[in-house]
């Protein structure tokens, strides 16, 4: 009997330059690492899935048992595949790990386990220490594994400014990297975790929200029923009667009054609301960019670029609120990067124009386009391969097994 394989190519997006491609053929997946010109920089070995390129230029790649293993941008094998997990995102140069037996640590970028795996759990880096968790209890580590906080806590937040949210006697509380009470464990919760602003941060008392200052001082009363956070500079939102209002820990005051009736996240100075049925952006200062004038928007995370819609068209302004498009097409605006725009119809066929509207690559049936703009290249799902801001394909300088 002879096996039919789906041979198939998949192409990622550029990341510092550089890209990976995935080919499944016949059975076996060969990936490549390649830069803007379209040259090999490295071939993997056969059934070695490579993953994303990481900010830091590390690559995490999986083998045929899904076990994972660190690579640098080079292709060069920085770990054997002895761990269960890799996650995504260095943070102060180090990589949360766990090993095959479920044990946490931390890997260096270089591929090293300067934290060994031996604990139940991990918190990333952050101010020189990581809280670790050891036989049920929580403390905390240096980057040479010597313990600075004893583990002795139920649970332990990531250090910022010197201040960790920490759990005694299921009661919430603030220590210092010394160990050093800074807040009495009174708490049912308290919303650290993220908050990179000095000043004030959300706690929870008798089922109720409320804010408190970096002593444990009440500034605003626990009469909040909900508080979620925005972003990871110290934006929140608080609800009260059915509405949500916005929160800066940095200016110590709500930005908007309960008007809300949903506030989704934060980002590049503006936050998504909705109100009466209508949504808009708003900036630090709660003033609305487009006065919730449009029937529905979308900004486009990293960018300076909203998309906007009126009476069932499309158009484009900026988070100042200039109309770039007015609202005039049919097709909607599916990603935009780099002022470069994907447009889709209603059947989920894509095409790509700039921002001065003219058509990069036209209209086709089954055409798709992944992730957008990044380093100057797109992806296409129609015609697979790697396409310029002037709808030029990048010719591969060798060939793929599939001969594509």
């Amino acid at each position: 009997m002879t096996v039919k394989y789906i041979n198939e190519t998949n192409y990622n997006k550029f990341n510092k330059n550089k890209a990976i491609i995935r080919d499944y053929y016949e059975g076996v997946y060969y990936c490549y690492l390649i830069n803007t010109q379209g040259e090999l920089l490295h071939e993997f070995e056969p059934n070695i899935w490579v993953n994303d390129i990481e900010d830091d230029n590390v690559i995490m790649a999986s083998n045929k048992d899904f076990n994972e293993a660190l690579f640098n941008s080079n292709g060069k094998q920085l770990t054997d595949f002895v761990y269960k997990q890799i996650y995504g995102g260095v943070e102060e140069g180090f990589f949360e790990v766990r090993n095959l037996n479920n044990k946490a640590g931390h890997l260096s970028m270089q591929g090293a386990e300067v934290i060994p795996c031996i604990y139940e759990d991990s918190r990333y880096f952050h101010e020189g220490i990581a809280s670790m968790k050891l036989d049920d209890k929580w403390g905390c580590v240096d980057c040479n594994n010597n313990t600075i906080i004893p583990f002795i806590y139920e649970e332990l937040g990531i250090c910022y400014d010197n201040k960790i949210c920490s759990k005694q006697e299921n009661k919430w509380g603030v220590i210092n990297k010394f160990n050093n009470k800074l807040i009495d464990f009174k708490f049912d919760d308290i919303n650290l975790y993220i908050n990179r602003d000095d000043g004030s941060f959300p706690a929870k008392l008798n089922d109720k929200w409320g804010i408190v200052d970096i002593y444990g001082e009440t500034i605003y009363d626990f009469i909040y029923d909900d508080c979620e956070d925005l972003d990871e500079k110290g934006w929140f939102k608080f609800k009260k009667d059915d509405k949500w209002a916005i929160y800066s820990c940095k200016r110590n005051e709500f930005i908007s009054d309960f008007i809300y009736e949903d506030v989704e996240y934060y980002s590049n100075g503006i936050c998504l609301v909705q109100q009466n049925g209508k949504s808009d952006y708003v900036d630090e200062f709660n003033v609305p960019v487009s006065d919730f004038y449009y029937d529905s928007i979308k900004h486009f995370y990293r960018t300076n670029l909203i998309a906007i819609y009126k009476s069932g068209k499309c158009g484009l302004m900026n988070t100042n609120g200039k109309i770039l498009i007015p609202p005039k097409y049919d097709d909607g605006i599916r990603h935009a990067s780099e002022n470069m725009l994907v447009m889709e119809d209603d059947k989920f066929n894509q095409y790509i124009m700039d921002i001065e509207e003219n058509i990069v690559i036209p209209k086709k049936e089954y055409q798709r386009f992944h992730y957008g703009y990044s380093c100057g290249y797109i992806v296409s799902r129609l015609n697979d391969g790697y396409y310029d801001k002037k709808g030029q394909k990048l010719e591969l300088k060798f060939n793929l097994r599939n001969g594509k």
